[in-house]
């Protein structure tokens, strides 16, 4: 039961995503606070991960598999294939798991190019990581103490 609430857990920012994009069209100002909350609940689910993993190596790409996959596909579709050849339907998911965070990656890709589209999949990604390695190492950290 634990490794199928895992796997949920490790696929849901491509749901996340999907709601967020729809959920602008009603409340455009939710794009300043979603990096926030994504963040927040990317910690939970490293603590989650802690929990039930006891490698971090393998907790950390488990649950960033499908962020690792949405990157490969993401570079695919937009640098590799001419955009006359793109496969809509795989461009568009390869956003969903850092879209919650376009906001804040924005400002960060900005900073190094004026179209900053890979820059800001890239730093999503990289940001999904950190954040969830530090649940996880502060979940072990909590464990550890109460042992």
């Amino acid at each position: 039961m634990e490794k199928i609430k895992l796997l949920l857990i490790a696929l849901s920012p491509i749901l996340i995503g999907f709601l967020f994009n729809n959920l602008l069209i009603f409340l455009p100002l939710f794009i300043y606070i979603a990096p926030f909350l994504m963040m927040f609940y990317w910690f939970w689910v490293g603590t989650q991960f802690a929990e039930n993993v006891k490698s971090p190596a393998k907790a950390i790409l488990l649950a960033n598999s499908i962020g690792i996959i949405s990157l490969l596909v993401y570079y695919w579709q937009f640098v590799m294939v001419a955009d006359n050849e793109r496969i809509l339907v795989l461009a568009g998911f390869s956003q969903m798991f850092t879209v919650p965070l376009i906001y804040l990656t924005a400002k960060i890709g900005l900073i190094f190019q004026q179209t900053p589209n890979e820059i800001i999949q890239v730093t999503g990604f990289i940001l999904m990581l950190i954040v969830f390695t530090i649940g996880y190492f502060y979940k072990k950290k909590l464990l550890k103490q109460h042992s």
